[in-house]
C-alpha cells in the first residue's frame, strides 16, 4: 500500500516538474521584446490615450495570448498602454516610424512601423471613425529609434 501511494505520489511529482518546464520554456520561446524612443511634435491620439508633445521611450512586448502590446512612458512614467489590433510584416527597407494621421487639426496614431519586428495597427475610437470617411487626411511618419528586437 504505502509502496503504491508512493510511486503515485512519485509520478505526480514527476509530471509536475515536466509540466512546469515545458510552459517555462514556452514563456522564454516568445519574441524578445523590442524597445525604442520617439519624439512628437504634436499631441496626438494613441488608443484611448492622448500623449502630449515630447519625448517618449516604449517597450513592445507580447501576451501570453499572442497579442502585442505597446508600453509608453514619458519622464520614467507609464503614460499608455496600447495594444494593437492588427499585425502584418514590415518592409524592413523602410525606417521605423509612427504612422499618424492628422484629421481638422486632431492627430491619431494608426500604425507603429518597426523595420525588424513588423507593423502593428490601432483603431480609431468608434465615433472618431464615422467622422474619418469623408473628411480629408494627412498622413506623417514620425521617426522611431529602436534598440533590441
Amino acid at each position: 500500500m504505502k509502496a503504491n501511494r508512493s510511486l503515485k505520489m512519485a509520478r505526480h511529482l514527476v509530471l509536475a516538474l515536466a509540466s512546469a518546464g515545458f510552459f517555462a520554456g514556452a514563456a522564454s520561446a516568445q519574441e524578445p521584446a523590442c524597445e525604442g524612443k520617439f519624439t512628437l511634435p504634436f499631441e496626438a491620439q494613441w488608443g484611448g490615450a492622448t500623449l502630449a508633445a515630447g519625448d517618449y521611450a516604449f517597450t513592445l512586448d507580447s501576451t501570453a495570448m499572442g497579442s502585442r502590446v505597446v508600453t509608453v512612458v514619458r519622464d520614467q512614467q507609464k503614460v499608455a498602454i496600447v495594444m494593437a489590433q492588427g499585425r502584418s510584416k514590415s518592409d524592413s527597407t523602410k525606417a521605423s516610424a509612427l504612422i499618424v494621421t492628422r484629421i481638422g487639426g486632431r492627430a491619431r496614431i494608426d500604425a507603429l512601423h518597426l523595420a525588424e519586428v513588423g507593423d502593428f495597427f490601432y483603431i480609431a475610437p468608434k465615433a472618431e471613425g464615422l467622422q474619418t470617411a469623408s473628411v480629408p487626411q494627412l498622413i506623417q511618419r514620425i521617426p522611431v529609434f529602436t534598440s533590441g528586437k
